[in-house]
């Protein structure tokens, strides 16, 4: 009976401490992240599209290869500008969870994958990995 009390005791400090971005799919069920260097290695594959979801300043100011700008303050009367490619790699500034709504927007009117990207823009950069300007 001890153990049992022990085991359980560990599941709820887990949930207790799971992150924001977790804590949402109770209400709106998993959500698919990449790594940078996953998505990296996608990318160099082709028929990869990064959506862009910062202010349009911050996206000319610095991008990943071949992203298209939907600002997630407008993301919703533009939802017909998301890119036709099979896989779509949605990123904000630094994190997931301000990219969250707009992957529940945008995943169920999607046929193909639909990822957030972990570490944002941020991460990407903060790995080195290349840039347009």
């Amino acid at each position: 009976m001890r153990t049992a009390f022990a085991a359980l005791a560990v599941v709820l400090s887990g949930l207790v401490s799971t992150p924001a971005a977790w804590a949402d799919h109770t209400r709106y069920g998993p959500v698919l992240t990449i790594d940078p260097e996953s998505a990296r290695t996608l990318m160099q594959r082709g028929g990869v599209a990064p959506v862009d979801l910062r202010p349009e300043d911050e996206f000319r100011a610095g991008r990943l290869p071949g992203a298209r700008s939907l600002p997630l303050a407008t993301l919703a009367t533009h939802l017909d500008a998301l890119p036709a490619a099979n896989v779509l790699i949605l990123y904000g500034d630094d994190g997931v969870e301000r990219v969250l709504p707009a992957y529940h927007l945008i995943r169920p009117r999607r046929t193909g994958a639909v990822y957030v990207l972990e570490g944002g823009f941020a991460g990407w950069a903060r790995l080195g990995y290349p840039l347009e300007r």
